[in-house]
């Protein structure tokens, strides 16, 4: 690896802005992860906060899994049987 790469004014500019945009991830993180709790307990599923936030569903799904909340009653019978099916799985 040569010590005297020095990247172009662009990709300069783009590594700044890319250092800024995981700044401000790491900022807004926990705040983002509340509201998505309080959402959560307030009803909201994991697949409409996914779609507002750009995280995935999972990240939700989890936050409801580890704060213990209940699965929306019309998605129940999807949630036992992908409990099921992870049951099914012999651990590795």
């Amino acid at each position: 690896m040569s010590s005297d790469w020095t990247p172009t004014e662009e990709e300069a500019r783009t590594l700044a802005r890319y250092k800024k945009a995981k700044e401000t991830e790491r900022e807004l993180k926990p705040v983002v992860r509340a509201i998505g709790l309080k959402g959560l307990r307030s009803g909201a599923t994991p697949a409409q906060l996914g779609e507002l936030t750009g995280e995935s569903d999972e990240t939700f799904r989890r936050i409801r899994v580890a704060h213990d909340l209940p699965v929306d009653p019309r998605y129940e019978s999807r949630a036992q049987l992908a409990r099921a099916r992870k049951a099914a799985v012999p651990d590795g």
